[in-house]
């Protein structure tokens, strides 16, 4: 069944203007971002007994900074302490030095710091039903208002969120749609595991898998979105696929680096944005011709009332959905189609490089793998239910690499955390990431055990549920994570299926862009199985 009636779609493509987008403004002072929305109790005022009990916000300890500048000057220019590549040990350097509740200030933006697990769930418990966030990526943010584009779901809050939210959860994040596009995810899956076979050398050896990695994604989230092949797999190291995956990871690289260029260095500012907006306009070019051909295409299909049942699915859904503008539909299509690079493409390739470096680990996959896929090869949503192993190793890998530092939230109301008043419209940073490692919580936490996570095992314990949440929670928890998911699953599933993965690879680290990613391409040795 599909997700539209046709005749909706044609009207839909034929009389839907695109309407402006009011945007969530952030006032930003030195000490808290305050949010101007609609949604109820945006600021609660009322003092608790815990809160007026607490000390005072002044009190949160934390590094001293400069005057306009706060800490800024300790991550970049001639007297930086910190390597912002290196970010994470930045954020284990503050929490060992201040402890768990840590405020700080960088540049004219103030947050606080928290690292107890149990203190990120008091604020879980009081986000409410529509937390507020600061922007995922403020240079793309200010690019996107640039172009007149929709600032996309990460980037707005209150009533537009809500409406937003509601209107594309349902192709991305119930599992039975999502399930949806496993025909795609399994052709793509198979084609990779040919290239491979072609690719590699007389040892076995891809270098540099990332870029194969990349291809992989990309053509998959091609086909979920636009039901197109991009041939990106066959291509090279100089194409136009290769290009857009650059693109991307320079969007990220840039991004990162105008967070911390100081104040009065126009010339650095404006030669990062310069790139900045060079490399979001190669990406989203090609995007957003794939997007309008493709709606050309479904109108045509209607017009001649010869669309098929079932075809187009994630198109069709967010056209026939009234509550989508055309920028809407857009910026959602480009962002499934981006966002696997920087999130998913990382994840699977250190959970490979986990199960390369652990053979009794990857042989445990393996027979979990072959008791389950069919003859055929070709994995249903019965069979990804049956991979509890392989999805303990995916968990258990985010937990040695974390590849979200931290999650941001905007507070609604006053609270009390950690015996200190946080007032509303204090910006919130969750960094549970402090704790992956810690024997505190886990046993033997440098040894890679997916055990761990599966009840029933010897080696399990109810972890701290708010230590690893590799996709946040709650209301705002990411809403491509069951696509992420799947194709994370079925794309290993099938690699350790036909090979015995091994890497001469070592010491593999992560660098910080906006979210982590690896620090060097990584080379993979496929052995037959």
């Amino acid at each position: 069944m599909t997700y539209f009636k046709r005749k909706s779609v044609c009207g839909i493509i034929l009389v839907r203007k695109c309407i402006g987008h009011r945007w969530a403004v952030f006032v930003k002072n030195r000490s808290t971002y305050i949010t101007s929305l609609d949604s109820p109790a945006v600021v609660d005022s009322g003092y608790t007994a815990d809160y007026e009990s607490a000390k005072p916000f002044s009190d949160i300890p934390g590094p001293k900074g400069w005057p306009f500048v706060g800490t800024l000057m300790q991550y970049t220019g001639p007297f930086k302490k910190y390597d912002i590549d290196k970010y994470q040990a930045a954020l284990e350097s503050r929490w060992k030095q201040y402890g768990s509740v840590v405020k700080e200030t960088i540049g004219n933006r103030t947050a606080v710091r928290l690292f107890d697990p149990d203190h990120i769930h008091t604020v879980y418990q009081h986000e409410g039903v529509w937390p507020n966030i600061v922007p995922i990526l403020e240079s793309s943010r200010k690019y996107r208002e640039s172009k007149d584009m929709s600032p996309g779901l990460g980037n707005i809050n209150g009533k537009e969120w809500k409406t937003m939210r509601k209107a594309i959860q349902t192709v991305m994040m119930r599992p039975k749609q999502v399930a949806h596009f496993l025909p795609f995810v399994n052709e793509v899956a198979d084609d990779v595991i040919d290239e491979i076979c072609i690719r590699k050398d007389t040892d076995g050896n891809i270098t540099q898998f990332n870029y194969l990695a990349g291809r992989w994604n990309l053509e998959t989230a091609a086909l979920i979105c636009f039901e197109k092949r991009l041939g990106a797999l066959k291509e090279g190291f100089d194409s136009h696929s290769q290009r857009m995956i650059q693109a991307n990871y320079d969007i990220f690289e840039l991004s990162t680096k105008l967070m911390f260029v100081l104040p009065w260095d126009f010339i650095t500012y404006r030669r990062l944005s310069k790139r900045h907006y060079a490399a979001e306009d190669y990406f989203y070019s090609d995007g957003r011709n794939l997007i309008n051909t493709t709606v050309a295409h479904i109108k045509s299909l209607v017009d001649k009332k010869e669309l098929e049942e079932g075809k187009f699915t994630f198109l069709s859904y967010l056209l026939s959905n009234t509550n989508l503008n055309n920028k809407d539909i857009s910026i959602t299509a480009l962002t499934v189609f981006a966002d696997g690079l920087n999130a998913t493409v990382p994840a699977l390739l250190l959970t490979m490089y986990c199960l390369a470096k652990n053979s009794q680990v990857q042989d445990k996959a393996f027979e979990e793998i072959k008791q389950h896929i069919p003859e055929d090869g070709y994995i249903t949503i019965d069979v990804l239910n049956k991979l509890s192993y392989l999805k303990a190793c995916f968990k258990e890998s985010f937990r040695l690499y974390p590849l979200n530092l931290d999650v941001k939230r905007i507070l609604q109301k006053n609270i009390a955390v950690g015996g200190f008043q946080i007032p509303a419209g204090t910006v919130i940073e969750m960094c549970s990431f402090v704790h992956q490692m810690s024997p505190q919580y886990f046993d033997e936490p440098t040894e890679f055990r997916p055990e761990r996570w599966l009840r029933g095992s010897s080696h399990f314990r109810n972890h701290h549920p708010f230590i690893v949440i590799p996709f946040s929670h709650g209301p705002r928890m990411c809403i491509g994570r069951r696509i992420a998911e799947q194709d994370m699953y079925v794309m290993m599933a099938k690699l350790l299926y036909k090979f015995k993965i091994t890497t001469p690879t070592d010491d593999l680290g992560l660098k910080f862009q906006i979210i982590q990613t690896l620090d060097r391409p990584v080379t993979f040795t496929f052995g037959e199985r």
